[in-house]
Parts: C-alpha cells; sequence; structure tokens
C-alpha cells in the first residue's frame, strides 16, 4: 500500500450523543467523490480521547467496508501508555486499518527522549500494521526530536510521519528521511500543503481537508501538473480560511459540514457547539474560500 496524497482528518460523527458508524460511512462516500486518497479516523479532529472503546471498533469497521481498496484508512491509534497503545494497534489491525497513527505520549514522558524511543521500538516490534509517528505541539506541548524521528524511521515497521508543528522547516529537515527509503512525510497543518508538497512531502493530512477537500485535491493535482500560480493561489484561500476559522476548531469543521450536508452531528462536550454568530461567520468564510476554489477550476 502506498501511503502519499489528501487525507482528510475525519471528523468522528457523534448523533444524538453516541458515536454513528452510519454517519460516518455517508460521509467517507461523500468525501470519495473529491478525489481524496485515504481517510484517517481517530485523528486530534475524530476526538479519539473521547471515544470508548466499543465505539472506536464501530466505527472503525464501517469506515473499512466503504472505503475501497484503492484508498488507503488510517487509525489512529496513540494513548498514553504502551500497552494500551498495542491493543488499539491489534483492534486497528482486525478492524483493517492499513496503518496506524501514533502520537506522542506526554503525560510523564514530555522531553524524556529514552522513554518515547523505548515506547515507539516496542510498538514497531509488535505492532501487527506499520505505524506512522503524529507529532502535534499544539495538544502535546512537546515535538519529537528530528534527531529521534530519524533514528525512528529506519526501523522497517515505522513507515512515515505526520508532522503537525506547523514549522516549515521542521518538515523540510525530514524531507531526506523520505528519499532514502520507505518513509514518508505528511504535513499536518493546512498551511503547508503548497510548500511541502512542492518540495517532495508525500501528502497533507488536515482537519481543513473535511471541509474544503476540493480545494486540496485540486492543490495537489496543480502541483503535480506543475500549475504553481494555480496551487499557490489555492493556499493562500487556504491560508485565508484558516485565519478565519482555526482558533474555532473542530466546532466549526463541524459545522460547516453540516452546512454541507455531511453528518458531522456535535462535538463531544466538554467541546460544545459554535454559538449562532460564530457559525454565520465559519460559513461565509468558507464560501468565500470555496469561490476561489471554483474560480481555479
Amino acid at each position: 500500500m502506498q501511503f502519499q496524497g489528501i487525507v482528510p482528518a475525519c471528523v468522528t460523527p457523534f448523533i444524538d450523543g453516541k458515536a454513528s458508524p452510519d454517519a460516518m460511512q455517508a460521509n467517507i462516500e461523500q468525501w470519495l467523490k473529491t478525489g481524496v486518497h485515504g481517510f484517517l479516523v481517530f485523528g486530534s479532529t475524530g476526538e479519539f480521547m473521547y471515544l470508548a472503546p466499543d465505539e472506536r471498533r464501530a466505527v472503525l469497521q464501517a469506515a473499512r467496508e466503504v472505503i475501497p481498496e484503492t484508498h488507503f484508512l488510517l487509525a489512529g491509534c496513540g494513548a498514553e501508555s504502551t500497552d494500551e497503545t498495542l491493543r488499539n494497534l491489534e483492534w486497528a489491525a482486525q478492524d483493517g486499518a492499513d496503518a496506524a497513527l501514533v502520537v506522542t505520549p506526554v503525560y510523564y514522558t514530555r522531553n524524556d527522549t529514552k522513554a518515547q524511543r523505548r515506547h515507539f521500538l516496542t510498538l514497531a516490534d509488535r505492532s501487527p500494521i506499520p505505524i506512522l509517528l503524529y507529532t502535534v505541539p499544539a495538544f502535546t506541548a512537546y515535538d519529537l526530536p528530528i534527531s529521534l524521528i530519524e533514528e525512528l524511521a529506519q526501523h522497517p515497521n515505522i513507515v512515515g510521519i505526520k508532522d503537525s508543528s506547523g514549522d516549515l522547516k521542521r518538515v523540510v529537515l525530514q524531507i531526506h528521511l523520505q528519499e532514502e527509503g520507505d518513509f514518508v512525510i505528511f504535513a499536518g497543518s493546512p498551511n503547508l500543503a503548497y510548500p511541502t508538497l512542492t518540495m517532495g512531502a508525500a501528502g497533507s493530512i488536515t482537519a481543513f481537508a473535511n471541509i474544503v477537500p476540493e480545494m486540496f485535491v485540486a492543490l495537489w493535482h496543480a502541483v503535480k501538473e506543475k500549475d504553481l500560480e494555480r496551487a499557490a493561489a489555492l493556499q493562500r484561500a487556504i491560508t485565508e480560511l484558516h485565519g478565519h476559522i482555526g482558533a474555532m476548531g473542530i466546532p466549526a469543521i463541524k459545522a460547516i459540514l453540516n452546512h454541507r450536508g455531511y453528518q458531522a452531528g456535535e462535538p463531544r462536550s466538554p467541546l460544545a457547539p459554535l454559538d449562532e454568530a460564530s457559525r454565520h461567520r465559519a460559513i461565509v468564510a468558507w464560501r468565500q474560500a470555496m469561490g476561489i476554489c471554483e474560480w481555479w477550476e
């Protein structure tokens, strides 16, 4: 399985307070029509830390049922303990994931490189599916050191990373790992899709590919076709959208999805839906971004 392209970090739809496998299937079928290349279930945008084990398994199994073999399925499996992460990896393999995204554990081990190394190497040795590292300092207040990433990339079962630092320098410094072997780099910031793709990154995995997948797919093709003017214009529109709604987080992503006809439901408490004024601002910003996308079709 080749891991590359545009990948939405899928929301988990909570309908009437419950994680809905049926709604996840409906959303995936709609995203498939936009040309995305794969799916991440239970990333940060998927509110994975709010899910019960039975919800995780039901939603992942449902996702796998409707994702064709031409598209890959990543499952977020990270947890604070190595044992719990291994359990999630085993379930993900049983339920059809092609690979796992594993966020860095930090509660006791932030800045403890030895513990991080031990954690990821144990997982890699025992995981039944390949692993992608996931560094996301917005939530962990810690970035995996590049030297450790370079070391872990040598393990045959650690096949890539989603770098959500938002730091272009960091991502660029990792590109050589992709050039040297079977290790792929995905930028996790919507603002870095254009520069990282033009420099050779394998793809982009973002929350914003939930709501403007057409724009990311168009950007992907523009880079492949070397139409850099078009790619830059699309990136500018994506970045402007992020400037308007990025701070609103998951509630804004779900509000826009619901407006678009997807079944996103509401965020799970303690998150709350947007108030009506914020919802209106988010939808207006989305419409403006999509207008630019249509202009560049």
